[in-house]
């Protein structure tokens, strides 16, 4: 069996994924084709673009995605995709991260409560080394895969904040993710969205509805620190608040038509609405702030975002290894692509969630 996956997620780690996997038939009995066939295979057929045969006969897997420049197409072991899909499974060993790619290592967008967060790692450190390795030298997946592993096993990280290097030694828990909180604050809901799992677009709804039978008078959506997730999550997200029909997102790669994915409709389109986001907030949060943004939907409050506006797709290789390869690039409704500056908020400021309240609180 292949299995694939469509997302728009920078990744939420240690959550590995951000991405839905669905089951496709594979066409006749298997067959034993080499790693490196089928790499080549999968990206001639799917890449965003075109590749020249010069990048593709290179002799090994990571001389073909080294020359393709392209930090979220990665390659994942049997190993690393097993740990991968566990920890997308709704709960996973490890130690309570969001993590994006960053010079030098990975990035820490946010922590859950967890080893991390009581050791003291904090929003904006990056990770170095992973028990030994350093996250320079490896791809996204494989970097986030080393932190994922069995509750009860022990994990050294090597973090840099400042100028200042530190070690960790932790131990991994069975971590279940919640990604979305709700709560009230001077009459203004407040949604915490996390990180687009699956659910997040049921769950979000609910949290607006719960909110608002609380005389919540409008709604923030906090998307500080997200880094993406599941498309169709984000698009179900963007619903709540779109009429149905609204477009969301458009997709293009070299082997696949334009695709415009439309709001399929939601009940709170009139409820005033602010929309919290920084430089951590990238892929799936970019195309719901994007298209609330274009719609003239929600207020964009905080700073600019990360600006990652490629489409992953995950392919479930012959022998238990996987291939994450950039299938497309997005535009927001009104066709803008927010790689080089990411989505810039309407209102610039540094304490986002108070400036948003008082949008809604002043007389």
């Amino acid at each position: 069996m292949r299995r694939t996956a469509v997302l728009a997620a920078a990744t939420a780690a240690t959550a590995a994924f951000g991405a839905g996997l669905a089951l496709r038939p594979h066409d006749g009995a298997p067959r034993p084709v080499p790693v490196l066939a089928q790499v080549r295979e999968e990206l001639a057929a799917r890449y965003y673009r075109r590749l020249p045969p010069a990048v593709l006969g290179r002799p090994t897997v990571a001389g073909i995605l080294g020359a393709l420049h392209d930090r979220y197409t990665t390659y994942l072991t049997p190993d690393a995709y097993r740990l991968a899909r566990r920890a997308y499974a709704g709960g996973y060993g490890g130690i309570g991260v969001t993590v994006l790619p960053g010079p030098g290592g990975l990035v820490v967008r946010g922590t859950l409560h967890g080893p991390a967060q009581i050791a003291g790692i904090k929003p904006g450190d990056t990770i170095l080394d992973v028990d030994g390795a350093s996250t320079a030298g490896l791809s996204f997946g494989e970097a986030v895969a080393r932190i994922v592993g069995r509750p009860g096993s022990r994990i050294s990280l090597v973090v840099r904040r400042d100028h200042h290097t530190l070690r960790f030694r932790l131990v991994r828990r069975h971590v279940v993710l919640q990604a979305v909180h709700a709560r009230v604050v001077r009459r203004v809901g407040v949604i915490d969205i996390d990180t687009f799992s699956r659910g997040s677009a049921r769950e979000t709804a609910a949290a607006a509805r719960a909110l608002l039978r609380r005389h919540a008078r409008a709604l923030v959506l906090d998307l500080r620190g997200n880094p993406g997730g599941i498309l169709s999550e984000a698009v179900g997200v963007a619903s709540v608040f779109l009429r149905p029909g609204a477009s969301v997102v458009s997709l293009r790669g070299a082997h696949r038509p334009l695709k415009i994915l439309f709001a399929h409709g939601g009940k709170l389109t009139g409820t005033p609405l602010a929309v919290l986001v920084d430089g951590g907030s990238a892929s799936a949060s970019e195309v719901v702030a994007g298209a609330l943004k274009d719609h003239g939907r929600a207020t964009i409050v905080g700073r600019a975002t990360f600006g990652k506006s490629l489409v992953q797709e995950v392919v479930e290789l012959r022998g238990g290894g996987a291939l994450e390869l950039t299938v497309a690039r997005y535009l927001t409704p009104a066709g803008v692509d927010i790689s080089h500056d990411g989505i810039r908020p309407d209102v610039r400021t540094g304490r986002p969630l108070g400036v948003a309240i008082s949008l809604f609180t002043r007389r």
